[in-house]
């Protein structure tokens, strides 16, 4: 029957042109933004080691000089210290909360803030990386906060589990992998691009600053806390998962108002890690394409399906004499049904392997995206091996055009099987 049913296309060669050559364009823009959406949902869906769920950021601030509750003595080093410590002792007391962290210089989990440094391997210099410095007061808790964690996320971790010395540092797990391959990382040295020396004290899993980009590469420094760097000190404070997320923030707030008044402190404002993250994605662009992409898609499927429609609605009321006579030659409703719709089958078989031609064009230019990838591809990721993600995001396009295609024929073909032998014959 497939056969049968090339053999009549070919007879009507000019009109299936025009709609083969509609297709080409489709299919190939469509599988670029399923090529776009297959990284995306990949990237997703590569565990994050890293939980911002129930956390809170804690902003505080100082009155000036002006403000009539400013007292100039709690200005000291010494009473801003003690003052911070106050707050902090707070926060650990209040009913629900888990752990509080403390950290610097823009280390906000899915923030837009980015610290970036590089450091090498002492005993070979020729390995290097690069990423993201998270600075962090070891007094606190921020691992905990966080929910980071080893050894693929089996073991949840606290700061007070490693030994931190003044050049101590922290590595996630790719940069482990990258300065020290096939060997243990903890005790190894490590060089700044200045004269910095430092000393791995341990390895934690890898953690995304962004859901839909891969895991990157972290470097975690200490910093003590003191006078000096307590306006550039992020609070972050973790409570319990029981605990509704609304009701806990309004009634923290109501209470913490005036208990974190201490000396010239302030509570300024209380804002959920969840938001920051959200607010980060907008910020950067990531979920406005990724919409766009989507109603793209949503497009050219339905323009596909009308199109489709449209054309096998005007060409079988063109052929109603055919259909007749197959009828009247014995062909049942669904054989008539089901030819029509092979037709349809075989357009887009026709057009696949040219509109492959034509996208492997892009891929060889280099001109698709692969959203989350630093440096180099990397085999352990997917999107990363380049024939295996053409041949899958290719499938997907096949799949999601044939549906829209078949979808598209299945009405007018009803139709078409419909009518009575007699009734078709009267328009020969």
């Amino acid at each position: 029957m497939w056969i049968s049913v090339l053999k009549q296309m070919w007879n009507r060669k000019r009109s299936n042109s025009w709609i083969a050559v509609e297709l080409l364009p489709v299919f190939c823009l469509t599988w670029y933004i399923v090529d776009f959406l297959f990284v995306l949902a990949y990237n997703y869906n590569i565990p994050n080691h890293r939980n911002v769920e129930n956390t809170l950021q804690i902003n505080l601030s100082e009155f000036d000089e002006n403000h009539p509750e400013y007292k100039a003595e709690a200005h000291e080093p010494e009473i801003l210290e003690a003052d911070f410590s106050r707050i902090l002792q707070a926060l650990r007391n209040y009913p629900g909360i888990e752990s509080v962290g403390v950290s610097f210089d823009g280390s906000t989990p899915g923030g837009g803030s980015y610290w970036g440094r590089g450091f090498r391997s002492a005993k070979d210099t020729t390995r290097s990386a690069g990423g993201q410095c998270i600075t962090i007061a070891p007094e606190e808790d921020y691992f905990k906060v966080f929910g980071l964690s080893t050894d693929n996320g089996r073991k949840m971790i606290s700061t007070k589990d490693f030994e931190w010395a003044p050049n101590g540092v922290i590595l996630s797990r790719s940069v482990a992998n990258i300065l020290f391959p096939g060997e243990s990382a903890f005790g190894q040295e490590l060089n700044g691009w200045s004269e910095e020396k430092f000393t791995v004290i341990g390895v934690i899993d890898d953690n995304k600053r962004f859901d839909f980009h891969r895991p990157q590469n972290y470097f975690y420094l200490p910093r003590r806390i003191n006078a000096e760097n307590l306006k550039g000190a992020e609070i972050s404070i973790r409570y319990h998962s029981s605990l509704s997320d609304a009701k806990f923030r309004e009634q923290f707030n109501a209470d913490m108002t005036n208990s974190l008044r201490i000396g010239n402190f302030y509570l300024l404002s209380i804002i959920p890690y969840t938001k920051i993250g959200q607010d980060t994605t907008m910020i950067f662009g990531i979920g406005n394409d990724i919409r766009i992409r989507i109603y793209l898609m949503i497009f050219f499927l339905l323009c596909i399906f009308l199109c489709i429609m449209g054309a096998f609605w005007y060409r079988i009321s063109l052929r109603p004499n055919e259909i007749g006579l197959r009828k009247a030659l014995g062909a049942t409703r669904i054989n008539i049904h089901y030819s029509l719709i092979m037709e349809g089958i075989w357009l887009l078989l026709i057009i696949v392997l040219p509109a492959m031609l034509i996208e492997y064009q892009f891929v060889h230019a280099g001109l698709i995206e692969t959203l989350g990838r630093n440096g180099d591809p990397n085999p352990e990721y997917l999107p990363d091996r380049t024939f295996i993600r053409f041949l899958i995001t290719n499938a997907f396009t096949f799949v999601s055009i044939l549906i829209v295609i078949v979808s598209a024929i299945w009405l007018p073909a009803r139709k078409g099987a419909s009518l009575a032998p007699a009734e078709a014959l009267h328009y020969e």
